[in-house]
């Protein structure tokens, strides 16, 4: 069942000019620093999410030299606007937003982040690139589904959800589809379960 919504997902996903694939647990590390190089980044800005440990990321990145910043950081955003800079959009570094949806909805392969102190709404928006770590327990079939277990009665709603469906794209101008006007330029997504290795 999971690996046919995970499946599912990232069809839908790559309908949309992103991109993904399934992994367990002990190969994630490597697909993320092999995604992030791919791009051509050299920071990645993670969510202050258990997962990022358990996965050995912030290891796995700093031995591959890319520059692991833990949200929200050292590097307060109400201390001098210093997160611009962290983020690629003041310095010639390009930042990789990783985040751990609350939900992939495997129907119309979309994602739901949900805002909160340690995963903020600029995680996705405002990097160049965007990797989600998605949990196969956390697959859903429809977007129904998710949205009423994020504001199921009794749980805190969060601040702000966000939908996320591929990479950020518009066609304001002239009719022209543009790619990274209002978020990241390109979206993986790595569905995480111990039984969702592709066979070899």
């Amino acid at each position: 069942m999971a690996a046919a919504l995970a499946e599912q997902l990232i069809a839908a996903i790559e309908r949309r000019r992103g991109s993904g694939e399934r992994c367990d647990a002990a190969g994630a590390a490597a697909r993320v620093v092999e995604r992030i190089r791919s791009w051509g980044a050299s920071r990645a800005l993670l969510a202050d999410h258990p997962l990022m440990d358990a996965l050995g990321l912030p290891v796995a990145l700093a031995s591959a030299g890319i520059e692991p910043v833990r949200w929200p950081g050292p590097r307060d955003p109400r201390a001098g606007g210093a997160w611009r800079g962290l983020l690629g959009l003041e310095s010639p570094e390009t930042a990789c937003g990783i985040t751990v949806p609350a939900f992939g909805v495997a129907e119309r392969g979309t994602l739901v982040l949900e805002a909160g102190a340690g995963h903020g709404r600029a995680i996705d928006v405002a990097s160049a690139y965007h990797l989600a770590l998605l949990p196969a327990e956390r697959l859903v079939r429809t977007l129904e589904e998710a949205l009423v277990a994020t504001f199921a009665a009794g749980r805190r709603p969060p601040s702000a959800v966000s939908l996320v469906s591929g990479p950020s794209r518009t066609s304001d101008i002239e009719k022209i589809s543009t790619l990274g006007a209002h978020g990241a330029l390109a979206l993986h997504v790595l569905v995480i379960g111990e039984e969702l290795s592709p066979a070899t």
